[in-house]
Parts: structure tokens; sequence; C-alpha cells
């Protein structure tokens, strides 16, 4: 299957999506937020595979949930061909600590 999801976790306000992109390159994938949703989307063109020629295409799209900062959404690649996207609440970004003020 493409882009199977492995995990989809919005637990107490936090999001965290793993997929399984193990069929596309790293430049073959883009992740962006558009408002409160994230949306994955990736594609190869046509290239011979062990049956005859394959082209994959696939686009997901998921619902941030409420209180998580759409600015937080990070996502990351591993070489094992698994995409994880995460973010957290925005009042867990609040709490983080400011940097020293420049003298």
């Amino acid at each position: 299957m493409i882009a199977t999801p492995i995990r989809v976790s919005t637990d107490s306000g936090y999001f965290s999506v793993l997929l399984d992109v193990k069929h596309f390159l790293p430049e073959e994938i883009s992740v962006k937020v558009v408002d409160d949703h994230v949306e994955v989307h990736a594609r190869h063109e046509e290239r011979p595979d062990e049956h005859g020629f394959i082209a994959r295409e696939f686009h997901r799209r998921y619902r941030l949930p409420p209180g998580v900062d759409p600015a937080a959404v990070t996502s990351a690649l591993s070489p094992e061909g698994v995409l994880s996207i995460q973010a957290t609440p925005a009042s867990a970004q609040a709490q983080l600590p400011s940097p020293p003020a420049a003298k």
C-alpha cells in the first residue's frame, strides 16, 4: 500500500502521524500546514519495477486537534522510509523558557 498510516495520535491535544513512504524519495514528498490541517503529498513519475512500470501518488490531509499550534508542526523522514509528523499544544510552546535578552 502507498503511504500506509503506521500510527495516528491526537491524544491530549498532541498531534503525531507516522506514515510508511518507503516508495518515495525525500524530494518527492511535501508536508505543509494549510489553516488547521496538515497536508502530505508525494508523487513519482512512471518508473520500471519487477512487474513492468509503476507511477505512485498520494494525498493525505489531517485536521490538527484544538489547541495545537500549526506553526509547531515538524516532520522528519527516517532512513527506513517512515515519515514522522508531530506538533505540540500551543500551551506547551508558551511554557518554553525565553532566550536571555541580548545586552
